[in-house]
């Protein structure tokens, strides 16, 4: 297997015929800050948007090839929107998009071999490449983020009648819950048993998941809750 590689959609570089050479950097994200310079005063004001917002960032990546036929490959797959693992943190994977333009060039006029580099604009938060859900069945369960940064996890809601959902210090109201509910924490909307957006069913704030412990905690009908917790990490 190659020593250095990444996993674009699924597919490994290697299993295209990509050659890499070396390491993709790894990058923590730009805070996104604003500087605003105060008249009489030294220095600047650090003004931020809030609390985790980063900036996207560009990872490039040296690659070479072996014939015309295979780069014109390689040309094609590595196009559009995607998820991306680097071979750096083989257990996490990112949002990408394929950047810019992929400028190869022959190592020698007699040689088969084309190299160059390809560059991804990506996300600044990565995820687990492999993350299971976590059943909770009695409210007052705790559970871990192992992440670097507040999780926004996706809720299959079992039960029904009037429930309050308490997750990190938010709190959430559904009147008349039914059986198998779907609440998207990131997105902030609410899909209901027959698959169709719930508006105007339910008050409070969505619920999240800081680093560290948590306890998950409800009153009412709630019978389980199947937690896909996207933890998040730098």
């Amino acid at each position: 297997m190659a020593r250095y590689f990444f996993i674009w959609n699924g597919t490994r570089s290697d299993a295209m015929g990509i050659v890499v050479d070396q390491e993709a950097e790894i990058v923590r994200p730009e805070e996104r800050v604003e500087h605003v310079t105060i008249p009489g005063r030294s220095g600047d004001l650090t003004q931020t948007e809030g609390t985790d917002i980063y900036n996207s960032y560009i990872r490039t990546v040296h690659i070479a090839v072996k014939g015309m036929e295979t780069m014109m490959r390689a040309a094609q797959w590595l196009t559009g929107d995607g998820e991306i693992t680097f071979s750096a943190q083989p257990e996490l994977k990112q949002k990408a998009r394929a950047y810019g333009s992929m400028s190869m060039t022959k190592h020698s006029p007699r040689s088969s071999w084309w190299e160059g580099d390809i560059q991804f604009y990506c996300d600044p938060c990565k995820r687990l490449l492999n993350e299971g859900d976590s059943l909770i069945t009695e409210s007052g369960t705790a559970i871990t983020n192992p992440g670097s940064m507040e999780a926004l996890p996706l809720i299959v809601m079992h039960g029904s009648g009037r429930v309050t959902l308490r997750m990190g210090g938010n709190s959430m109201v559904i009147p008349e819950l039914t059986d198998g509910w779907i609440l998207d924490c990131e997105n902030k909307w609410i899909l209901g048993s027959n698959g169709k957006p719930m508006a105007g069913v339910w008050s409070g704030e969505f619920p999240v998941l800081p680093v560290g412990e948590s306890l998950i905690q409800w009153t009412g009908g709630i019978t389980s809750l199947v937690i896909t917790p996207r933890w998040r990490f730098l």
